[in-house]
């Protein structure tokens, strides 16, 4: 069964805090970073897979709840990796390690098959399925128009690594579209399985990185409130980021508030000892 959905609802926007406050406060679990509203003109399916598993085909919304939990793992798996083949080995390892090989092709082709049913359901009589089958691989979305969140993210922090610095606005735009794919923690109803955790890991510290630049770019064009607010984003995603607690503390002086600048300071230099690392007087910006 499939949901009809009267577009994303999701909206662009920047995160607001204060410039002032001492320490960066964590966002809530699970909150989502707004991601782009509305799907990417002619994709046929979209996918979105940070802060949960969402999968819209010719605009209508997948009902995953219809499918059974090893079906629902099977297309997060296949979503992260949308547009590629998946080798059936690698499939098996990941949702049927303790099953022998034949039975875990057999469970593997039943959950397909089911999947198929869920995906397809309003396709035209006789149309390709999203999940086609090739040799001994499966795929999401392979050969289709599809516009995926991790995807687009990912493309445009390699274009960011690849350019040139460029004007800082652009820089300052450039980061910003490229977060707003990032909505949150790679499917985290997926947990701790193994397949998604290094993946989950890699994605989260690249948005603390792109956050951390954000700030520094902000603080360059003297708007210290949005760098401060740059720089609370990337250390709730990456606690330990050093360029991030230095932008901070300096947004902190920057907009004059000693006490809320000498508060960070010091809980960087918390930070620090909690790595082994002793912290001398002119740690973060002296």
């Amino acid at each position: 069964m499939r949901i009809p959905e009267g577009g994303t609802g999701l909206q662009d926007a920047e995160g607001l805090s204060s410039c002032t406050a001492g320490t960066p406060r964590p966002h809530p679990a699970g909150a989502r970073t707004p991601s782009p509203a509305g799907r990417a003109a002619g994709a046929e399916v979209e996918i979105r897979c940070f802060g949960g598993l969402r999968v819209t085909v010719r605009g209508v919304l997948v009902d995953c709840g219809a499918v059974r939990p090893k079906a629902r793992s099977l297309l997060r798996l296949l979503a992260l990796r949308a547009g590629e083949s998946v080798h059936r080995d690698t499939l098996l390892a990941a949702l049927w390690p303790d099953l022998y090989h034949e039975a875990g092709v057999r469970n593997l082709q039943v959950t397909v098959s089911r999947l198929r049913s869920l995906l397809d359901a309003g396709a035209a009589r006789g149309a390709d399925t999203l999940l086609p089958r090739n040799e001994h691989s499966y795929g999401l979305a392979v050969g289709r128009e599809f516009v995926s969140d991790v995807r687009e993210f990912d493309r445009l922090a390699d274009c960011l690594r690849a350019s040139d610095e460029g004007l800082v606005e652009e820089r300052i735009a450039g980061l910003r579209a490229a977060l707003r794919w990032y909505g949150g923690e790679l499917l985290p109803e997926e947990g701790a399985s193994e397949w998604v955790a290094w993946e989950r890991r890699r994605l989260r510290e690249q948005a603390a990185r792109l956050w951390a630049a954000l700030a520094e770019y902000e603080l360059r064009r003297a708007r210290v409130c949005a760098s401060a607010t740059a720089a609370e984003r990337a250390l709730a995603l990456d606690p330990y980021l050093d360029a991030a607690w230095r932008t901070l503390v300096a947004a902190r002086e920057r907009v004059g508030d000693a006490a809320a600048a000498e508060h960070t300071r010091r809980a960087y230099g918390r930070t620090l000892r909690s790595l082994g690392v002793e912290s001398g007087p002119g740690a973060a910006g002296r």
